[in-house]
């Protein structure tokens, strides 16, 4: 590892940032998927390749649906399945090429399979991990603009390998000139441009889709993907929620909040404490700090079923990537951009509707269900008990949670319960790889549940 100067122009900013000897094989895998910078970034550009990906994809699914509707000829699931799998790969490619709303576009649509078919979730589920890093010399010019000063009077050294890097934005370690250890979360200069023609391209393409189908509502995913969108956008409204969320924590002696450091928040850079701590999923690094990984993932049930069920507002990301177990074995939250409050009684409503439902009383289930605006006039009550035992985790089944999902008819999720399902997901991923087979976090979650479903007919 070395030391140097950024520079611009030849003129020296005066910020010593560390780079690694890899940096240019990462520099390079990212651009061997990558458009040309200015380019990708052009809105017409962005218009041509999207449209290219849909000419690409669409004749598959027309001679299928020929064969099938008009020419009265049985399609196998298999062929079906091929079809969704050259799509779903063509839209992860896309997604690494053009970057901006297609990578959030994919990693919402990962999480959606309600909606969405076995293959497309299977493409996509694991998109976190291919999003791809930009050079910290290619943000500067946004930060010192945004700051209103030069990156040396406020910094005494920025990591230029970022921390970790996502659709809209990145994170890079620093240290003010006070010492104090910090992490800049950076928004990618162009996503505001960008954004909104990736959107519109969105909506026409689930339009052209819609009209094709009736069994897959995919203007419910780009809708998603709209709201989701303009809460990570929004940096300060981001700071706000880490600062309520940190509030609320605060009497809580088993997690930790980052502070945010106000006078350096912006529209597009948010500056926030750095925490010292171990990725959670790095199960072998915790057993070696002396921490169990069983017990993290009870703390972490804890922490989020209070979320979810107690305090009404909570942090709507658990992505391993953003949590971590401290020296202290505190759980530290990273990357408050999903957080969300729950309507009044709302809360209380999904906790009698999960317990009603796994207890088999299905009248109280569905009652419950309609109360959160669920449109439940398809929805069988065994198919109901079966999505709850999915979201808790329960794997004595064969059919996984797509299949479950499907069987349910629900073509609607209420637009509240869908960061709630999303979260849930992925505490019952990381449950299973924190403590495999045990369902931990699912059991404390459940406390919670069934406190929340006793208040709710008090």
């Amino acid at each position: 590892m070395e030391t140097r100067r950024l520079s611009d122009g030849g003129a020296t900013m005066g910020i010593e940032t560390m780079v690694t000897p890899d940096d240019a094989t990462t520099s390079t895998a990212r651009a061997s998927h990558s458009a040309s910078p200015r380019l990708k970034h052009l809105p017409l550009y962005r218009i041509a390749r999207i449209a290219l990906g849909v000419v690409r994809v669409l004749p598959r699914y027309w001679y299928l649906m020929l064969r099938e509707y008009w020419l009265r000829q049985p399609v196998s699931q298999r062929a079906w399945d091929r079809a969704h799998d050259a799509a779903a790969e063509q839209i992860r490619q896309l997604a690494l090429m053009l970057e901006g709303g297609l990578i959030k576009a994919a990693q919402i649509g990962g999480a959606r399979a309600d909606i969405l078919p076995k293959p497309f979730i299977q493409k996509l589920s694991r998109f976190h991990d291919d999003v791809p890093a930009r050079p910290l010399a290619d943000l500067v010019q946004m930060v010192e603009s945004e700051l209103g000063a030069p990156l040396a009077s406020i910094f005494a050294s920025v990591d230029e390998r970022p921390l970790g890097a996502a659709s809209l934005a990145q994170v890079h370690r620093a240290r003010l000139l006070d010492g104090a250890d910090v992490v800049v979360k950076i928004q990618y200069p162009e996503a505001r441009r960008v954004i909104p023609v990736d959107l519109a391209m969105l909506r026409r393409v689930a339009g052209l889709v819609q009209s094709m189908q009736s069994s897959i509502d995919v203007r419910a995913i780009v809708n998603e993907i709209t709201r989701f969108v303009a809460m990570e956008l929004d940096f300060r409204r981001e700071a706000q929620s880490t600062m309520r969320l940190g509030a609320i924590l605060e009497r809580r002696g088993d997690v930790r909040v980052p502070r945010i450091y106000e006078q350096y928040t912006r529209d597009r850079v948010v500056v926030m404490e750095y925490l010292e701590g171990i990725q959670v999923t790095r199960t072998q690094a915790l057993r070696d700090a002396g921490h169990k990984p069983s017990e993290v993932a009870r703390r972490i049930g804890e922490i989020y079923g209070a979320m979810l069920f107690e305090y009404g507002f909570f942090h709507g990301d658990p992505h391993p990537g953003n949590l971590l177990v401290l020296p202290d074995g505190r759980i530290g939250l990273l990357d408050f951009g999903l957080c969300k409050e729950l309507p009044a009684n709302f809360a209380r409503s999904i906790a009698q509707m999960m317990v009603a439902a796994l207890i088999g009383d299905s009248v109280a289930a569905l009652e419950a269900a309609s109360s959160l605006s669920f449109d439940i006039d398809e929805i069988q009550p065994e198919h109901l008990r079966s999505l709850m035992l999915s979201l808790m985790g329960d794997s004595s089944g064969d059919a996984d949670l797509a299949t479950v999902l499907g069987a349910t008819r629900i073509r609607k999720i209420p637009d509240d319960f869908g960061l709630v399902l999303r979260t849930m997901l992925l505490l019952n991923g990381l449950s299973h790889r924190l403590a495999p087979g045990r369902r931990l976090i699912q059991a404390e979650l459940l406390k919670h549940l069934a406190a929340g479903a006793a208040a709710a007919t008090a």
